[in-house]
């Protein structure tokens, strides 16, 4: 791989991991981590996409990102820099991004790209990647990627990875594989929605927890959906916006930063990031055996409808 070139911040000082509750964590999770970060791309090794990564340090952890549908990594660009930021060695694969990509095509670059870096020094020979922390992150058509990914099967001879943990947000329905193969993951899992997007026609996460083989917590947003998570690159870049929903891409990078944190990584007093039975800032745990009803059937939400407002009685 080429020599991976220094972030805008690749002056930001060492310091200790955080501590405290997780929801005292959240906010420090949602700023930059104390590593400074390099990129690179993957071109050199016959695959589109890009790769981020702490300074320097052996056997790190290491996630692939998953794009969702009609994108690519360019649109995850302080995503994948926050996760870097906070020791992970980050690979984001960019094919299967046009309008007939396959999710299984997308799973199997998932487990190439991490399987490419586990196996390569990045960083002229300082980085390398222990081969027993291994995670996935995906977001829309990238999330039931990464859940395919994850799934106890071989995927285009590419045999099922050992992950440490996986982190969904805002899956999206893709093909009839899905549902069976998170049956097959035996890695923990967060799962993230929008409040009133459990199980509509373009959100499953609600069907997915329940159908997924290992422990996993679904938690919802108060607020947003899952096109306000994709950055944007205007005039505005330069001053620090990425056209994201601010609030709510700092409530996933803090949720899965955490969470990655304790079930890849290894690090201790983050397990409240795994808790099924509480809030994490925000964000409510969702009760699987109760979940709650949506208040908008499926197809209406699809159509844009919003929920009747309740009208108080005059006495």
């Amino acid at each position: 791989m080429p020599a991976t070139k220094p972030g805008p911040s690749s002056s930001a000082p060492r310091r200790p991991l955080p501590s405290g509750s997780p929801g005292k964590l959240m906010s420090e999770l949602g700023r930059r981590g104390p590593y400074r970060v390099l990129r690179g791309d993957l071109g050199i090794v016959g695959m589109r996409g890009q790769v981020f990564s702490p300074d320097s340090g052996r056997r790190l952890p290491a996630i692939a990102v998953g794009h969702t549908w009609m994108a690519d990594s360019q649109r995850y660009r302080d995503l994948l820099y926050h996760f870097a930021s906070w020791g992970f060695v980050t690979v984001a694969p960019d094919a299967n991004s046009g309008f007939f990509a396959s999710d299984i095509g997308l799973a199997a670059d998932l487990r190439a790209a991490l399987d490419i870096v586990s196996h390569v020094p990045l960083g002229h020979g300082a980085v390398t990647v222990d081969p027993d922390r291994l995670g996935l992150v995906g977001h829309g058509f990238g999330a039931s990627a990464a859940v395919l990914a994850a799934s106890d099967q071989a995927l285009r001879g590419h045999r099922a990875p050992e992950l440490g943990g996986v982190v969904a947000a805002f899956p999206a329905p893709t093909t009839s594989a899905l549902l069976p193969a998170a049956a097959l993951v035996r890695a923990p899992g967060l799962i993230i929605a929008g409040a009133g997007e459990l199980d509509t026609m373009d959100a499953n996460a609600l069907p997915l927890a329940q159908a997924y083989g290992a422990d996993v917590v679904l938690r919802t947003v108060p607020r947003g959906a899952a096109r306000d998570l994709l950055e944007r690159r205007t005039i505005k870049s330069f001053v620090g916006m990425n056209g994201s929903d601010r609030a709510l891409h700092a409530m996933i990078r803090a949720a899965g930063t955490g969470f990655l944190l304790h079930s890849v990584a290894g690090e201790k007093g983050f397990g409240g990031f795994a808790d099924a039975d509480g809030a994490v800032g925000k964000l409510s745990a969702v009760d699987l055996t109760d979940p709650p009803v949506q208040a908008v059937d499926a197809v209406s939400h699809l159509l844009g409808a919003k929920p009747r407002k309740r009208r108080l009685k005059k006495r």
